[in-house]
């Protein structure tokens, strides 16, 4: 999955579910502003939340991390759906 930014290059979402815990993946390496690296979750739950203007895909249970540690990588405008 790509995510585009305004004015710069995508960041390339890759994930997959082993059937144990889901492996999501965020390259930035192709944007100029970013930090040029990639960085992996390895996470064993997965929820959507709802705010009035988005759906946020939540990973949590995520290894390395605290217990409280949420990680939001990608969001969808409801508007545009």
């Amino acid at each position: 999955m790509l995510q585009w930014g305004v004015d710069s290059g995508p960041y390339i979402h890759d994930f997959y579910n082993d059937g144990r815990v889901l492996h999501w993946t965020v390259d930035n390496s192709r944007d100029w502003a970013g930090d040029g690296g990639k960085i992996e979750y390895v996470c064993r739950a997965i929820r959507l939340a709802e705010t009035e203007e988005f759906y946020k895909v939540e990973l949590t249970d995520c290894e390395n991390q605290p217990g409280d540690f949420v990680v939001h990588p990608v969001s969808f405008r409801k508007d545009e759906l």
